[in-house]
């Protein structure tokens, strides 16, 4: 699993997100491995990043994960405060020429990547 940023999230110096609210996205129903695997990593998520902020898990399922992506890729403000939890799922539609496929992965930014 992959976690990503959309677009242009600052150097991470100079973001401070105490206060704030981060979004977790993950592109998979509630009842999923996915889910256990954002679940786990919200809360330490929440203490790695900076200023400490709340770290919350959304669902977003549909279209073998296009649809999460879909609208990731369309999150413009580039704060940091949403974040995006991608697999083999999410990157197989996208290099195979799924025309459901709306995003550009080359836009994001890997913050953290783990073993499944």
């Amino acid at each position: 699993m992959v976690c990503g940023v959309a677009l242009s999230l600052p150097a991470v110096a100079e973001v401070n997100l105490a206060g704030k609210t981060v979004e977790f996205v993950i592109p998979f129903s509630e009842k999923g491995g996915s889910a256990k695997w954002a679940n786990f990593f919200a809360p330490l998520m929440s203490q790695a990043l900076p200023g400490n902020p709340t770290v919350i898990v959304k669902y977003m399922p549909g279209a073998g994960s296009t649809k999460g992506a879909n609208w990731f890729q369309k999150q413009k403000n580039g704060d940091g405060t949403v974040v995006f939890g991608t697999s083999g799922s999410t990157h197989f539609p996208y290099l195979l020429g799924d025309k459901r496929v709306k995003y550009e992965i080359k836009d994001w930014i890997p913050v953290m990547a783990t073993g499944t």
